[in-house]
């Protein structure tokens, strides 16, 4: 019977570390703002202000710019929610309309694949003005999504987002 106790105080002894999901290269769900600038090269702070803020109510406050992805530049963005890491957001540089981005979509999935696996779910959206392609990835205790969107004829919106996942 003490050895079952000792077991479970030890279970709760394990730091959040050993329970979070690996977000993008080094980052993991939990890190603070300070572990964040310290394992990623080149990342720097942003005001409030300056960075967007989640439907979840996570603000970004780490940057990092210049990030390479699929042969296109992409500006990596850390989004924290009560102090802690949430989400890893890429965000694509160089936008073009929402038709001309299909044939980037389609490589950037084949790429992932390689790395992830088949994909969960993927599909095309069309209402009105607004235009989505969605594609997504389940790996261990993140999921990823590449988020492509247009409300109209003029540049699209493509993110890669890393979230860490825990199941439905």
């Amino acid at each position: 019977m003490n050895k079952l106790i000792a077991g479970i105080l030890l279970l709760f002894l394990l730091p959040n570390a050993a329970l979070s999901a690996e977000l993008w290269g080094p980052t993991t769900a939990g890190m603070t703002i300070k572990d964040v600038m310290r394992v990623v090269d080149d990342a720097y702070r942003i005001d409030e202000e300056e960075g967007g803020r989640l439907a979840t109510s996570a603000v970004e406050a780490v940057r990092r710019d210049d990030v390479e992805l699929a042969g296109e530049t992409f500006t990596q963005r850390f989004y924290f929610l009560n102090g802690q890491l949430t989400q890893v957001t890429m965000k694509l540089d160089n936008t073009r309309g929402f038709d001309s981005m299909l044939g980037f979509v389609d490589s950037l999935t084949e790429e992932m694949r390689d790395r992830y696996g088949q994909e969960v779910d993927s599909e095309m959206i069309k209402t009105g003005a607004m235009r989505q392609a969605k594609v997504g990835w389940i790996d261990g205790n993140r999921k990823i999504r590449i988020f492509l969107m247009s409300m109209g004829p003029d540049d699209s919106l493509l993110n890669v987002n890393y979230q860490g996942y825990f199941g439905d």
